[in-house]
């Protein structure tokens, strides 16, 4: 009679959705899971019960039970708390026989990730409204979806999200929901280029989201390839990008500053020579421990204490699993070994995860490793104040000894003075030599802007050298110079003899006496074709760019990992070149 009623509780237990029964039939090692909400969270506590299936279950035994996270436990019963969907396996040792039960949770709320693949935009791209000077943020779906982006919802296709004023290599954030699924992207203007940044969903398995990069410029609008096409944020810092079509390059040096997937900083200690203490740090918050033992304890602020009630008896690994406020985790492995200290050796039982002989046991805690430390050292990083605005005559040279031409000139003026873009500047322009030319809405911008003047023939001559004069005149004639040539004093009286009656003297005073463009003897030579060397010396001088070594060895490290010119090792004018090819930066303050 009692082996009937056995069988019909079994079967009873066999439909429960919260009471699982492993084993088989006979005198095998059987054992029922119990599933139970843990209060104030959606995890799940379970409870595992070790029986034979031909005695009758009042007969309670002791069992050594280890738990999921490799920690054993002497009882009747073991209790594990399951904070994320995964397969949880629990090892029962009795004599020699030996068991491995795995329980599965798949009703957990996960945060992170994005199952709707098919609604990622694939046509995703920045545009240029030449007539309201502005970016466009172009994005094209499969079919009509609900799209909302910070200004409003609308069902559509295809949208078209303007962007307002960007600053120079500040990341502008763009977040917009597709059928309520967050799709979130950067854009990065710098000098004339502008970078996409597509960041994917964040994998909360490993802690880290891939990124995609698309590079444009809109005054040419040449095909650019991205060095590296995509990138993996695993936390915040400095990450560089290169642009780069056949004509020209650039770097895109980015500083990301909200990444919300560091991990809690965790230390633990003894205490009272046989209790563990654990002791965590988060900028975001601490929310809770799961302990090795399985039990889940709440924590609150930034900072937490938490003394282990129970002493360490065996050796090996307790595991505590910390999360923050942002569900980040931190997997923190105390290693136990006999130091004489402790009240047993008992080695046989060492704690370890390879009894369940399971692989589920090490994917539950393989985020091990992966958090966020309060660095000890200070890490400088390095903010870009001025866009490289100038290009090698070609990949191997920059030939600073060769002369500049107008349309060089003013193609640096405009980049140097943010102008917006008119791809059709050049219908309205005068100059009847520049339709074909490669610099003719640089030009046509830049002398609606009088930066430059053509001659009465209507022509520009674009490919004529600049003199020494001319460029003098120009830096007098540009308005946003007025103030920065204020600002520098003038130190120098040198009395040229070539300059009496010179149509450009007055200028040529005002830029020379500020040591703006130099001359070692008593000639200016003002008819002479200023150098490609000179002009970038003039130009970081007037905007007062002296960096620091610090800052001065990092750009050389940019120069150094994308250019290699073969002509400027010995120039006097190295450290301008290299400021104007890769931009000033400035150490940042925190």
């Amino acid at each position: 009679m009692k082996r009937t009623i056995l069988f019909i509780i079994i079967a009873m237990l066999l439909v429960s959705s919260l009471n699982i029964v492993y084993g088989l039939p006979g005198k095998k090692l059987r054992g029922k899971f119990l599933e139970s909400d843990v209060p104030g969270t959606n995890f799940k506590q379970i409870t595992l019960t070790p029986y034979y299936s031909n005695v009758d279950e009042d007969e309670q035994s002791t069992y050594y039970i280890y738990l999921p996270s490799g920690y054993f436990i002497e009882g009747s019963s073991a209790s594990y708390v399951a904070d994320r969907n995964g397969s949880y396996p629990f090892t029962v040792y009795d004599g020699s026989k030996k068991e491995t039960f795995v329980y599965n949770v798949k009703n957990i709320e996960e945060s992170g990730g994005n199952d709707d693949e098919e609604i990622i935009p694939k046509d995703t791209k920045l545009m240029y409204d030449y007539e309201k000077k502005q970016i466009v943020f172009n994005l094209r779906l499969n079919k009509l979806r609900t799209v909302t982006t910070p200004k409003g919802t609308s069902v559509s296709n295809e949208i078209n999200y303007y962007i307002g004023n960007l600053k120079n290599n500040t990341p502008y954030n763009l977040s917009i929901k597709i059928d309520e699924k967050p799709f979130n992207y950067k854009i990065v203007k710098s000098g004339e280029f502008y970078l996409l940044i597509y960041i994917s969903p964040v994998n909360y398995d490993d802690y880290s989201t891939i990124v995609e990069y698309f590079g444009y410029n809109f005054t040419n609008n040449e095909v650019y390839t991205v060095t590296p096409p995509k990138d993996i944020y695993n936390d915040n810092g400095n990450y560089k990008v290169l642009i780069k079509s056949d004509n020209s390059q650039h770097i895109f040096n980015i500083n990301i500053d909200d990444i919300d997937f560091r991990r809690p900083s965790v230390d633990w200690k003894f205490y009272n020579d046989d209790m563990i203490a654990i002791e965590a740090e988060d900028d975001f918050g601490l929310s809770y421990i799961i302990t090795y033992d399985g039990k889940y304890v709440a924590l609150n602020g930034k900072e937490a204490e938490y003394n282990h009630p129970e002493e360490i008896i065996y050796n090996g690994e307790y595991i505590f699993v910390i999360v923050d406020k942002k569900g980040n985790r931190t997997v923190e492995n105390v290693e136990v070994k006999t130091k004489g200290r402790l009240k047993t050796s008992k080695t046989r039982h060492a704690i370890k995860l390879d009894v369940h002989d399971f692989k589920y046991t090490d994917e539950l805690f393989e985020n091990k490793g992966i958090k966020y430390n309060n660095k000890t050292e200070e890490v400088k990083l390095f903010e870009n104040i001025l866009p490289a605005y100038m290009n090698g005559k070609s990949s191997e040279k920059f030939s600073p000894d060769s002369s500049i031409t107008r349309a060089e000139m003013v193609t640096i003026f405009c980049r140097l003075n943010n102008l917006p873009y008119d791809s059709s500047s050049y219908l309205k322009s005068k100059f009847t030599d520049i339709k074909e030319h490669w610099a003719r809405d640089y030009i046509s911008m830049g002398s609606s802007k009088k930066y430059v003047s053509g001659y009465k023939d209507k022509t520009f001559k674009p490919d004529n050298p600049v003199t020494r004069a001319e460029f003098c005149q120009m830096l007098t004639k540009i308005s946003d110079y007025k103030s920065l040539l204020n600002d520098i004093p003038a130190s120098t009286n040198k009395n040229y003899v070539d300059l009496h009656s010179h149509w450009a003297e007055k200028e040529i005073i005002k830029i020379s006496s500020r040591n703006l463009v130099l001359s070692s003897s008593d000639y200016f030579y003002p008819d002479e074709p200023i150098t490609r060397g000179e002009v970038v010396y003039a130009i970081n001088t007037l905007y007062g760019l002296n960096p620091t070594h610090s800052e001065l060895a990092y750009m050389n490290s940019l120069y150094n990992k994308y250019y290699s010119f073969q002509d400027i090792d010995n120039n006097n004018y190295y450290n301008d070149i290299i400021i104007s090819v890769v931009g000033m930066y400035r150490e940042k303050s925190e």
